[in-house]
């Protein structure tokens, strides 16, 4: 079985005791890189693990998918032949595996292999950052309704308006959807939230507008 663990956002406390317990076991730990960088390479390098299993794989960042899926064909040959070979292997990734996680395309390449897989729970960024900012998600009639950053402000704006309170993941792709939403709709609240669960962490409920969003931000929209 080829386990896909969850790191939760970024901070060593945030881990649960289930993926440490995997991590140490494991023979590799395989996680992504984007660019140079490899948040959930960082986020184990906090921990006691052996820092000399952990390999980690660089992912291009494009909207040409080809080269991408060059990667995770790759990857999962290779984690197949660890798997035949009887290793016991783990694949990480930030945040929870099952919420936009990378890890996902090669998982589903693993399964049409006939490998068994599993993924282990983790704490989403969102919850972490709701925690920062002391928001209750949701209350009473709420929704809560994950968006990605491929999105209109007509879109943010009916949501929030029919009871939604909107987490917009991925949220560099959304800077001019959410910048007509913020001058459009004056009744609702923008929830910013940079690296959380870092040393770099920011949370601040928008005044005006940043000229970008980095590629590790997230957004909460409420209607107060």
């Amino acid at each position: 079985m080829i386990r896909f663990i969850s790191l939760g956002p970024g901070a060593a406390d945030m881990v649960t005791l289930g993926t440490l317990r995997l991590l140490t076991k494991a023979e590799k730990v395989y996680c992504f890189a984007v660019g140079e960088s490899s948040r959930a390479a960082d986020i184990i390098a906090q921990l006691d693990i052996d820092q000399s299993k952990v390999i980690t794989v660089k992912v291009p960042m494009s909207h040409d998918r080809e080269k991408a899926n060059e990667v995770y064909d790759e990857l999962a040959s290779t984690i197949r032949k660890d798997y035949e070979a009887g290793m016991d292997i783990a694949v990480a990734t930030e945040g929870d595996s099952g919420i936009f996680a990378t890890t996902h395309y090669v998982m589903d390449r693993l399964l049409a292999m006939g490998i068994e897989c599993r993924q282990t729970p983790g704490i989403p960024s969102f919850i972490a950052a709701a925690s920062v900012a002391g928001l209750h998600l949701v209350k009473h009639q709420e929704r809560l309704l994950i968006i990605p950053g491929k999105t209109t402000s007509e879109e943010i704006i009916r949501l929030t308006s029919e009871g939604c309170n909107l987490v917009i993941m991925k949220l560099s792709m959304a800077h001019e959807a959410v910048s007509k939403a913020f001058h459009e709709a004056k009744d609702l609240q923008f929830h910013y939230f940079e690296n959380i669960g870092t040393a770099n962490q920011k949370y601040e409920i928008l005044k005006e507008m940043p000229e970008s969003f980095p590629y590790f931000s997230l957004m909460i929209v409420t209607r107060p």
